[in-house]
């Protein structure tokens, strides 16, 4: 494939591989190989899918480390899952957001009413966020 293809192209060849594969996943390796496109196109791909899979009433793709990228239709455990380790990476990075960035900032600013509302505002963030990862 040459350059310039469109995103929803990547993603129709993404989806016939995924579907041909089902109920396995693949990995990126075998994405690649299935769809003779390059690992960026194949995420090109993935993303477009993932953006346009309920509009189309296809079930999430989702990804694990032992079987790849997957849409399995009726596997809520599986979606769950992936829902949960995204929100506990979301949260990761807003953690080390506050540590690195905004802490600093409070301690040399104290009396700056913009950081104490982005500090508020960040601290619910950060608590919704380890919420969603830990819900039972």
């Amino acid at each position: 494939m040459g350059r310039g293809v469109p995103a929803h192209v990547h993603a129709e060849a993404v989806l016939s591989a995924l579907m041909e594969a089902r109920p396995a996943g693949l990995t990126t390796v075998q994405l690649t190989a299935a769809t003779e496109r390059t690992r960026a196109q194949v995420h090109t791909g993935l993303a477009h899918l993932r953006q346009v899979a309920a509009a189309k009433g296809l079930p999430p793709v989702t990804w694990d480390k032992t079987w790849g990228y997957g849409m399995l239709e009726d596997a809520p455990e599986v979606w769950i899952g992936n829902e949960r380790a995204f929100f506990e990476s979301v949260h990761h990075r807003v953690e080390n957001f506050i540590a690195g960035i905004l802490l600093p900032h409070q301690k040399k600013k104290p009396d700056d009413p913009c950081i104490r509302t982005v500090m508020a505002q960040m601290g619910a963030i950060e608590s919704t966020l380890h919420l969603l990862a830990n819900l039972e």
